[in-house]
């Protein structure tokens, strides 16, 4: 008997790359969620239009010497979304991938707005994660309503995970003081331009020092919207893909049990530049997660 878990999980939908390995140690899901979008609207369509980007970039990683080709991923599908309720997916969400966590799988989400990393760690329980973001999303609610893509942070830190952000440089106060009196580590473009990508990975390492599993999510807009233009929350002076991927290459080991790419927006991305590097991020984080388990 199918495992209730897996009741809203659609697996009518194109592969990542063509891949549907179940042998795979990666499992890769779709999270087409797209209500509490604030700007630019359209991160339903992302978990489509990566995959497609998925298609037409090499899966060997100079960076990490892994062929993600031989390693594969299992593509199950994407998760069936209600169209105007965030909780309810945030749920859904949940119970997919602990299915797949409690498996041993490294799960890979695909969103959709950041609201569904409240779901993915939910489902996979880490004790520390890792956010690339402009935004610190730490806001009790935003406009009265606590489940929106700008609180995401601020529900992780509730349940008693370990946060850490890179590339932060659009924020309120509220935020930056919730982060002071929680301890929050956050690093600014400026910070990582000055220090180094050596000398930011080394805090970064020291201060995951007691974490047992470590989550990381990319918000997309974490990245200058020269080389990611299509996201749903563009924020000038980010950081380049090659810096972002640079520090994730030094403090990835074999903790990381899961992580998502999320924001992107499909309608605003008309070159799907900011696709193929969704797709790229995910094959180059697949393979330094699975270089570290060796």
């Amino acid at each position: 008997m199918a495992d209730t878990r897996l009741l809203f999980l659609n697996e009518n939908v194109r592969s990542f790359a063509g891949f549907s390995r179940p042998s795979s140690p990666f499992v890769v899901l779709g999270l087409p969620m797209d209500i509490t979008s604030s700007f630019r609207p359209g991160s339903r369509f992302a978990p489509s239009a990566i995959r497609d980007a998925a298609q037409f970039i090499e899966f060997y990683s100079i960076r990490s010497g892994i062929d993600m080709g031989e390693v594969g991923f299992n593509d199950v599908g994407d998760v069936v979304m209600h169209p105007s309720n965030a909780e309810e997916n945030v749920r859904r969400i949940s119970d997919v991938v602990s299915y797949y966590a409690e498996k041993g799988k490294v799960v890979i989400g695909i969103g959709g707005e950041h609201t569904v990393t409240v779901g993915t760690t939910r489902g996979i329980r880490p004790d520390c994660l890792i956010s690339v973001d402009a935004h610190l999303d730490l806001r009790d609610d935003y406009m009265g309503y606590k489940y929106d893509h700008a609180c995401v942070m601020r529900r992780i830190s509730e349940e008693g995970v370990k946060i850490i952000e890179i590339g932060t440089r659009a924020v309120s106060k509220e935020e930056i003081e919730y982060a002071n009196s929680k301890g929050i580590l956050y690093f600014i473009p400026k910070q990582i331009r000055l220090l180094g990508v050596r000398d930011v990975a080394q805090k970064i390492v020291m201060s995951l020092r007691e974490c047992q599993k470590i989550y990381i999510t990319y918000d997309m807009d974490g990245i200058d919207p020269s080389y990611a233009p299509g996201v749903a929350t563009p924020e000038p002076e980010g950081l380049d893909p090659t810096t972002v991927l640079d520090i994730m290459s030094l403090i990835i080991d074999k903790r990381v049990v899961g992580f998502d790419v999320v924001e992107v927006s499909p309608p605003y991305d008309p070159s799907g530049i900011t696709s193929v590097l969704g797709a790229k991020i995910i094959m180059e984080t697949a393979a330094m997660v699975w270089k570290a388990r060796q």
